[in-house]
């Protein structure tokens, strides 16, 4: 077992039981497991294996009672422990994990304060973390006959098993039992139990290809590029023709043609014998993306989160092989074991979700920069409205900007009208959902036969379910958050943590009867779409809609022929998408984001305004866009309805300087959860007193703890610190030296350290 420092030596203890000597060794491996302490773990190369474990491969270890599997990051001709133990399997004949990428991952653990084999466990397909590869998956489907009398028999009684049994039978047919498990946040148990009970069949299969790999949305080549397309163009081949690393901002509006110069610039990159990584934010978006790549390229691997294990297996192989030259996927795509890179692209690279969740906190935009720069390769930040961080940085002249003002078709920008919809008059039914000019523009584009996008950043029917007695909002019981209304589930459900429970009659607080429904989801939308609209054909997608994988390509494929009138949706309509008769887009409400306590909100809501605006008028055919919302003199909607990016990023930029907020600054989160309420509170405490007094001789100012935004999630109570610090490398060094201390001071609880945070809740 490695020596480990004194302040992990505590936590080793709890795993390592009585390390069994070994004769000494001529070699000796250094493994890097997926643990917090940052160590790696020296082990004895049995002599068979020597001449084959090697930086790179992967190695199956005794750590205390159990076998774990970890990557080999060096090895060495001696060592100074005097008790070790042996490898227990080599698994791999050849290294799995490239120099650039295990001389990446180092770098991800040091710049965002994880250990170096978390950030290898990050990168790896799941079905690499363990010692046996599966090509099988497990699918839920319903059993015959079983129907409303099984839901009834459990919706009292058994929640969980209701929800599980509600939602396959939903879908009908197979669904893959992890991605349901994921969606519902249950674990299999609830499936297991139906199972036995002969209610579902769970049965396990080959894993099919990925529907995406049959993608073929076609994208014609151009005779010949635009002017501004080719002046782009110029700037990032000669620097991959130089094979020098390249870091470029390439700013155009929706429809200036940044795609086509992607593919132009990858064209030139296999030409070469360099390979290419497309990263896009959303897997709505994907089908169609992949589909322009596939129609261009021979060789285009696939990588999304929501694969199964054996399918990302496969395509990750498929890389390594070099079999696929071209790889398109989501955040996780960067990893691909690809040699040779030439162009790394991120495309919308504003989009919060390139920003990783869990451990390593990764951003795949400043990791895509770095794995460009070790490669000699053209990294490409694409955006019509970049990261003030982006755009900060091209200022500075840390990225080299390209503009493409113009759209492409030679049509200018379709004209964006503010409505206040406070102006409007109520409904009959009370409600001001859709504002006059929106349905006369919604009823004039359907007679011609054209198509339309209402878009709603919340789903389900109403978020909220307020009494008007005592002003209270029914809240969930685990969570910090309002319960939303779903009509065609006829439930309450927690956006949190799923959980669900029927409408009260009488308000829970004052007994009061007659509880008030307020505000619109997409499930709202829709339905009452189709009372002003009856003739329209209507189709929602939404994450209660889109269940299945192919449920988005399905749907997209649907508009794309011309089956669907008006989609109604939530963020993944948002951007990507592009239907040339689509003439009438409507914001619904413009505030959904605007007044959370972020100081990003005002930055989403121009993106978000802009990116949806974007999906109108990309034909030939004159695009309308009504933005309704409560707040029509906000800076974020006026510069938006302008299409005036430059404005609202020197006035947003002023705003951040004086508060030294990103990208004036950074930001270090720590964030406590747990059960205990006390423990939290102790320990959120401590780490104040700490961090205050490693950082007395710098400039970081330590705030809180404080309650988080969500004082609440999952039954966990939840406070975090903010660490604010200048931009600067010296700093950040102080910075990440001091939240290592927190981490490894021996405190009952360990922090969820966040650095360089996109989202406060």
């Amino acid at each position: 077992m490695a020596r480990a420092p004194k302040d992990v030596a505590r936590e080793l203890t709890l795993f390592d039981v009585g390390p069994v000597p070994a004769p000494r060794a001529a070699l000796y491996a250094e493994v890097a497991l997926n643990r917090p302490v940052a160590v790696q773990f020296t082990y004895a190369v049995p002599t068979a294996l020597a001449p084959r474990v090697v930086p790179g491969v992967r190695v199956a270890v005794p750590f205390g009672q159990e076998r774990e599997v970890g990557v080999v990051t060096g090895i060495a001709r001696e060592c100074a422990l005097e008790k070790v133990r042996e490898i227990a399997a080599l698994l791999d004949d050849e290294p799995l994990v490239g120099a650039d990428l295990l001389e990446l991952t180092r770098w991800i653990g040091e710049r965002y304060a994880c250990s170096w084999g978390e950030a290898l466990h990050a990168i790896l397909p799941a079905a690499l973390k363990r010692e046996r590869e599966s090509a099988k998956v497990i699918v839920a489907s319903p059993a015959p006959g079983i129907g409303e009398k099984e839901l009834a028999e459990l919706e009292e009684t058994q929640p969980k098993q209701h929800r599980m049994l509600r939602t396959i039978l939903e879908v009908g047919g197979r669904i893959e039992l992890r991605d349901l498990c994921r969606k519902l946040n249950l674990s299999d148990s609830a499936a297991r139990t139906l199972h036995r009970r002969g209610w579902i069949r769970l049965e396990k299969i080959e894993a099919d290809a990925d529907e995406l790999e049959t993608s073929r949305a076609q994208r014609p080549r151009p005779e010949r590029l635009h002017p501004m397309q080719e002046e782009a163009l110029a700037a990032l081949v000669a620097s991959l023709d130089a094979e020098r690393h390249g870091a470029f901002l390439l700013q155009g509006v929706t429809g200036s043609g940044k795609t086509e110069v992607y593919l132009a610039l990858i064209e030139r990159a296999l030409a070469a014998g360099r390979g290419a990584i497309v990263l896009v934010p959303e897997i709505a978006l994907t089908p169609q993306t992949v589909g322009w790549f596939r129609s261009r390229f021979e060789n285009v691997a696939v990588l999304h989160s929501r694969m199964t294990d054996a399918q990302r297996l496969r395509m990750w192989q498929r890389v390594q092989r070099g079999e696929a030259r071209v790889v398109v996927g989501a955040r996780s795509a960067l990893f691909a074991p690809m040699e040779r890179i030439g162009v790394i692209v991120v495309d919308e690279e504003h989009e919060p979700s390139f920003k990783q969740g869990s451990t390593p906190r990764y951003h795949a935009r400043d990791v895509a920069i770095e794995r460009a720069r070790a490669n000699n390769a053209v990294c490409v930040l694409g955006s019509a409205t970049p990261s003030l961080e982006s755009w900060e940085a091209a200022r500075r002249g840390q990225l080299t900007r390209l503009s493409m003002p113009q759209r492409i078709s030679g049509h200018g920008f379709p004209p964006i009208e503010v409505v206040d919809i406070r102006s409007e008059p109520a409904s009959a039914q009370g409600h001001k959902l859709f504002s006059r000019r929106l349905l006369l523009l919604l009823s004039e584009a359907l007679e011609r036969g054209e198509q339309a996008i209402l878009f709603q950043n919340r789903r389900g029917f109403a978020p909220v379910l307020w009494c008007p007695g005592c002003k209270e909002t029914l809240r969930c019981k685990r969570c910090d958050v309002a319960l939303a209304w779903h009509q065609r589930i006829g439930r309450m459900v927690c956006h949190s943590c799923c959980d669900e429970r029927r409408a009260p009659e009488a308000c829970p607080t004052c007994t009061r009867p007659g509880m008030r429904f307020v505000g619109a989801g997409s499930e709202r939308i829709e339905l009452e779409l189709q009372k002003v609209a009856p003739k329209a054909r209507v189709r929602r997608m939404d994450s209660d809609t889109m269940r299945r994988r192919e449920d988005y390509e399905d749907t997209l494929a649907a508009f794309g022929r011309g089956e669907i009138d008006v989609l109604v949706g939530t963020q993944m309509i948002a951007k990507g998408l592009d239907f040339p008769r689509v003439t009438v887009v409507g914001i619904i409400s413009a505030d959904g984001a605007l007044h959370l306590p972020d100081f990003r909100a005002a930055e989403r809501t121009f993106q978000l305004i802009s990116q949806v605006a974007g999906r109108a008028g990309r034909g030939a055919l004159p695009g309308r866009i009504v933005v309704q919302t409560m707040s029509p003199q906000h800076p974020a909607i006026v510069r938006a309805a302008k299409h005036d990016y430059e404005g609202f990023a020197e006035h947003e930029s002023a705003l951040r300087a004086e508060l030294a907020y990103p990208p004036h600054g950074r930001i270090v989160r720590l964030l406590y959860e747990d059960l205990s309420e006390k423990l939290v509170i102790d320990a959120s405490d401590a780490a104040g007193e700490l961090l205050r007094e490693r950082l007395v001789d710098s400039q970081a100012v330590v705030l809180g703890p404080a309650p988080a935004p969500i004082a609440m999630a999952r039954e966990r109570h939840r406070r975090h610190l903010l660490i604010k610090l200048p931009v600067d490398p010296a700093e950040s060094a102080l910075v990440l030296a001091a939240v290592r201390a927190v981490g490894e001071s021996g405190a009952k609880l360990r922090p969820t350290v966040d650095v360089d945070p996109v989202s406060m809740f």
